[in-house]
């Protein structure tokens, strides 16, 4: 249906993309015994649902056609079928949820693993995927939400880390390790170095089957050995990633419970991850510290944990820049100020541990304040750094604060 559409819209026909009229095409070819008979195979609740975005997107694109917006923004195109997870979406019209079963249209009665957090809820959307040989479902339940009294808002600075132990530090000191992933990461490497030893050993055995080996991309069928070792080697990722996942779930709840405003440094992540290698006519340098410090970075799952604390409280982002470089009692600005995990003022001599300090003028820096330790000086604080510095300085409270 998504190929008919992109045909007429190509030959200068506006498609048909109501979700009326691309379930009445489904219809028809279910019903045909031709080459599409195997949709019969296939719920129709299920499919509809499934045609829903597409007659978002398409008006989407329309729109923006016709208003001049995203002029570069393309038609609605086919998923690749090797970047995409196997996942259909459902509703409480094709399944239902009773105690720990779960029911979907053609397929029956499912039994799930794992309890509901939610058993008084009312089941209403949820999308099931298979990953890695195994089915996940993920259900949106309705809940009915607790009326808080009125209280005073408590805001709270965080600052992110890569060092162990204090992945996240809180304004208030406290300081949050990341989860313990020795063993999954030891396996993940292991499943590694057994996947590369298989797949040169069978190209050994059939060197003369198959000829040399090719450069690039190999383009062979391996052999059932390393597809078995690849499969573990999926779900130990998996089991990887839901471990930094949980961790930061149960992070974010904490800050919640205690805060109603958190504030955190506003990171491109993306562009601190990226490659140092550079181009052969300017090659990089320290590519492959960099490359470590990149995988630190990641393993840290700090756009995770933003994600997890943007739809539990309110979250605000502030300039970066000198955080961890200025007193949070007198407000100088020196680079000989922090070492390591240790922080000693070089004007007044206040010390405190770094990155409990950092948090702090990321709290300062948000709700606005111009002050240090509950003192008022007027913005205008000892900075020894140069005037552009200082300008810098008063600039990130103007147009970060929240």
């Amino acid at each position: 249906m998504v190929r008919k559409l992109k045909d007429e819209y190509e030959f200068g026909i506006k498609p048909d993309f109501r979700h009326y009229s691309l379930c009445q095409v489904f219809t028809i070819m279910r019903r045909d015994d031709g080459t599409t008979k195997w949709l019969q195979d296939y719920s129709s609740r299920v499919v509809r649902i499934s045609l829903k975005p597409i007659e978002t997107t398409y008006k989407a694109f329309f729109k923006d056609l016709e208003t001049g917006g995203k002029l570069n923004r393309k038609p609605p195109q086919f998923h690749g079928k090797w970047a995409t997870t196997p996942s259909f979406p459902i509703n409480y019209v094709s399944a239902k949820v009773s105690g720990e079963s779960l029911y979907v249209q053609k397929v029956g009665w499912m039994k799930l693993a794992g309890n509901n957090p939610y058993p008084d809820g009312e089941f209403k959307s949820g999308t099931v995927k298979h990953e890695c040989g195994n089915w996940y479902a993920y259900l949106v339940y309705e809940v009915e939400a607790q009326a808080s009294l009125p209280h005073s808002i408590k805001e709270v600075g965080i600052d992110r880390n890569i060092a162990e132990g204090r992945l996240a530090v809180l304004s208030d000191g406290t300081k949050h390790g990341g989860p313990d992933l020795g063993k999954k990461v030891a396996k993940r490497k292991r499943y590694e170095r057994s996947m590369a030893r298989k797949r040169e050993i069978y190209w050994k055995n059939q060197m003369n089957l198959c000829g040399p080996k090719p450069q690039g991309r190999p383009r062979y069928q391996p052999s059932k050995r390393y597809l078995r070792i690849q499969l573990r080697h999926q779900r130990a990722c998996v089991a990887e990633r839901f471990a930094r996942k949980n961790w930061a779930h149960r992070v974010s709840k904490n800050i919640a419970s205690e805060y109603d405003v958190a504030y955190v440094e506003k990171l491109n992540i993306r562009g601190m991850t990226k490659s140092a290698k550079g181009t052969k006519q300017k090659p990089g340098k320290n590519v492959k510290s960099k490359s470590g410090l990149n995988r630190q970075i990641l393993a840290s799952a700090w756009g995770t944990l933003e994600l997890c604390l943007n739809y539990k409280m309110e979250v605000c982002k502030v300039n970066p820049a000198y955080t961890s470089q200025t007193c949070h009692q007198c407000g100088h600005v020196d680079k000989d100020n922090r070492n390591g995990i240790k922080f000693k003022c070089a004007a007044c001599g206040h010390a405190d541990d770094a990155d409990v300090n950092a948090a702090l003028n990321i709290l300062a820096f948000g709700n606005g304040a111009t002050g240090r330790g509950g003192g008022d000086t007027g913005g205008e604080s000892c900075h020894s750094r140069p005037v552009k510095r200082q300008q810098m300085g008063k600039e990130s409270l103007a147009d970060f604060a929240t």
